[in-house]
C-alpha cells in the first residue's frame, strides 16, 4: 500500500508510474504476476515501473475483473468523481486489491479510522471505460469473464469465421 503523508495531492499530479516506482521491485514484479500480465524481471527498476504501468493502462480488463463488488465501486466512485475525488472507507485489517496492486495512493487518517484513496487520472480514465460491465455483473451476483477468456472467446470467433 503507498501511504501518502496529507491530502493535499491531486489524481492528475500523480501518475501510476511513480505509485509503482515507490515501492520495491519485487514487490512491483508481484503485482504484475496478479494481474497476469508480464514484464522482463532484468530489467532496471525504473523500467520495470514504466513498462508495468504501460501494461496497466493498456489491459484494464486485467484489472477488473479481478476486483470484488466492494472494489468495482470503489472505482465507479473515481469514475464519477474528478481529480480532487479522495474516495472514503474505513480502515480494515485487510488491504484492498486497489491498493495491493499500488493502484491508489492512500492517506491514513488514524483520527478517524478511514482510508483516503486517491486514484492517478491516466488509471481512472483507463478503467472507465469496461467498468461498468464488470460492476453490473458483480451487483447480479455473478463473476465477468476474465480478460483470458474473452481473448479465448475473440480467437474461436476467428477461427469458426463469425
Amino acid at each position: 500500500m503507498i501511504v501518502i503523508p496529507n491530502k493535499n495531492f491531486t489524481a492528475d499530479g500523480i501518475r501510476l508510474v511513480q505509485l509503482l516506482n515507490s515501492t520495491t521491485k519485487v514487490n512491483m514484479l508481484k503485482a504484475c504476476d496478479t494481474l497476469d500480465l508480464y514484464v522482463s524481471p532484468n530489467l532496471k527498476k525504473d523500467e520495470t515501473a514504466r513498462r508495468i504501468a504501460q501494461e496497466m493502462l493498456d489491459n484494464p480488463i486485467e484489472i477488473l475483473s479481478r476486483l470484488n463488488k466492494q472494489e468495482l465501486q470503489i472505482v465507479d466512485e473515481f469514475v464519477k468523481g474528478d481529480a480532487n475525488t479522495y474516495v472514503v472507507r474505513k480502515m480494515r485489517k485487510t488491504q484492498y486489491k486497489l491498493q495491493k496492486l499500488f493502484l491508489v495512493a492512500t492517506y491514513e487518517d488514524k483520527e478517524k479510522q478511514e482510508w483516503n484513496m486517491l486514484m492517478p487520472d491516466e488509471l481512472r480514465e483507463a478503467l472507465s471505460s469496461n467498468y461498468k460491465f464488470y460492476l453490473d455483473l458483480a451487483e447480479k451476483g455473478q463473476k465477468g469473464p476474465t480478460a483470458k477468456q474473452l481473448r479465448m472467446m475473440a480467437a474461436m470467433k476467428r477461427i469458426m469465421g463469425e
